[in-house]
């Protein structure tokens, strides 16, 4: 059947007043489908048996909503049921069942689209609309108690080594980091060390290992298939030009594909056009780690021109904004 399990968590809301202008925008932020930018309070990680999990308050509008968040994977709870409380001080503090969902077949963990976004199974277990704020509040604040059994199918546990719900795969290497010097003075990817391949790119030149970039992008490895196959020349001393993409790209493509990192101070000095050409040499040599970073900071760009729209809009009165917004 499966092992049981059962836990009693207690919780505090803080700040309630505060929460209703991250509503407001958490819900601009999902008609636009920047979920990961969703502005979420989190409770726990707590532990279960042997399921890990954590609640998380996620404003949305007037309402506050709580979802119990699997930081497993969905598959290994076969059932589940839970009693939501909150503590009525119209009646001395007595504890009140708000919701509550039996332990039964029927009732498993939902995946809504915000949440393969997250990369978290989650369902809701309760929410608490603008009056039962006003109701249950005290001093800007409110408690709340969970109690929760689980029934996990220890038979469909993911492997320590799965892929997460919602996380694109990339392959790994034996060393994690190739960039890693062996010395204090050199490293594969800078000085060039063993490199059996150079790249021409326009007026750039770089030095790179076939193994690596083979093990880490299925477009180069068809390729070096490709050349290895159709040219006369040896592979030994292999020089291939890159077009349609320039030095700075590349280089910071090579980088992530020997680190699976950007450069520390990427992020800091780089302007959103970077990004977008990054996405694109990303998505051309299918490095789906790199693709995801550029993807989640060219949406973060999108979000706050529209946000920062909106609020122009709103508290200045422009017409021609409101229909951009509306578009």
């Amino acid at each position: 059947m499966g092992s049981f399990a059962e836990g009693l968590y207690t919780f505090e809301t803080k700040e309630v007043s505060k929460l209703a202008p991250q509503g407001r925008i958490n819900v601009e932020l999902v008609n636009i489908k920047s979920y990961e930018r969703m502005y979420t309070i989190k409770y726990g990680p707590f532990t279960l048996g042997d399921i890990k999990w954590e609640i998380r308050l996620i404003p949305f509008g007037e309402l506050l909503e709580y979802h119990l968040c699997l930081l497993d994977d969905a598959v290994v709870v076969k059932r589940f049921g839970y009693i939501s409380l909150v503590q009525d001080h119209s009646s001395n503090g007595d504890w009140k069942i708000h919701r509550s969902t039996k332990l039964n077949e029927e009732k498993g963990f939902e995946v809504p689209s915000f949440a393969k976004v997250m990369g978290l199974p989650m369902v809701e277990i309760t929410y608490f609309n603008k009056s039962e704020q006003e109701k249950y509040c005290k001093d800007d604040c409110f408690l709340n108690k969970f109690v929760l059994w689980v029934i996990a199918d220890d038979s469909r546990k993911a492997p320590a080594n799965a892929v997460h719900l919602g996380q694109p795969h990339q392959p790994e290497f034996i060393s994690p980091n190739l960039s890693v010097p062996s010395t204090a003075s050199s490293t594969l990817l800078v000085t060039g060390d063993f490199a059996d391949i150079i790249f021409l790119v326009k007026k750039d030149t770089f030095a790179a290992h076939r193994c690596v970039l083979a093990a880490r992008s299925s477009v180069f490895l068809s390729e070096l298939l490709a050349l290895q196959k159709d040219i006369n020349i040896s592979m030994n001393s292999l020089c291939v030009s890159v077009q349609h993409i320039d030095g700075l790209t590349f280089k910071h493509l090579l980088h992530f594909i020997y680190t699976d990192t950007l450069p520390p101070d990427f992020e800091e000095v780089t302007p959103p056009e970077r990004y977008h050409r990054m996405f694109v040499a990303a998505h051309r040599f299918k490095i789906e780690g790199l693709k995801l970073i550029c993807e989640k900071k060219l949406t973060k760009v999108v979000a706050d021109a529209m946000i920062t729209a909106i609020d122009l809009s709103e508290y200045h009165e422009s017409g021609q904004l409101k229909i951009v917004q509306h578009d």
